[in-house]
């Protein structure tokens, strides 16, 4: 497996995506979001501050947009991922990987890591750029990390649950409910919010809001949890 192969596989990739209108617009929703962050919600708290005649009515929850911010990137990726991965598991293409020159290691690398690298990089920029709530650069870095991961297990989830393309949009779909795990600390203040301790993203929320590194340890853990669980199916259903 050289530079090249890998190069080459994941040109192959982005050219699926940049052919198919659906999943490039899908890649462009966190531009689309941020946009809408940035103008939108400084006007609308302008708005409320002077209806209801108050200091503050979003200012508490800018954190809450810009959590949904970072994750919205490597999600709408990993929908690409998995659309794309889903066809070429249909096309028996997952299959042929293993006895050419990429390999099947080579293949997950191309679809898989590089893809989560890229969501990574952008999550960092667009939270650079339209994040509402002050973030130091080093949070930043850390939060797209684990926003990247997020993805990477919504990925998995998707490509190993789902026998083809319509299954995997209503997985995705279905998916995003963990991302409630992101609101729970800033609503539940109780330990009720506990019962959320399998979703990766509530303890993204609890390190973003409280920033112990105890739960950035437990985030990772949980998701290294979830990505073992699910590789080990998409390992079965692609032999």
């Amino acid at each position: 497996m050289t530079h090249k192969r890998l190069s080459i596989s994941f040109m192959q990739y982005l050219n699926q995506i940049a052919r198919d209108a659906m999943l490039f617009l899908s890649c462009l929703a966190p531009v689309l979001y941020g946009l809408f962050m940035k103008f939108g919600i400084p006007a609308a708290e302008k708005f409320l501050t002077g209806y209801y005649s108050r200091e503050e009515v979003l200012v508490p929850y800018f954190l809450i947009f810009d959590l949904f911010l970072v994750v919205l990137t490597p999600m709408m990726f990993s929908f690409a991922s998995s659309m794309v991965i889903l066809g070429e598991i249909d096309d028996g293409i997952t299959k042929y990987m293993s006895v050419t020159p990429l390999g099947r290691g080579g293949y997950l690398i191309s679809r898989l890591i590089l893809p989560l690298t890229l969501s990574f990089v952008v999550s960092i920029i667009v939270m650079n750029v339209f994040s509402l709530d002050i973030i130091s650069f080093e949070m930043i870095i850390l939060l797209s990390f684990l926003s990247s991961v997020l993805g990477f297990i919504t990925t998995m989830m998707v490509v190993s649950l789902s026998a083809n393309k319509v299954e995997g949009m209503a997985i995705t779909k279905m998916s995003g409910i963990s991302m409630i795990g992101i609101i729970l600390p800033f609503f539940v203040l109780t330990r009720i919010q506990y019962l959320a301790i399998m979703l990766p993203s509530f303890w993204m929320a609890k390190f973003a809001l409280e920033g112990k590194i105890t739960y950035l340890i437990l985030c990772v853990m949980v998701s290294a949890g979830w990505i073992l669980l699910l590789l080990r199916k998409f390992m079965k259903k692609t032999m």
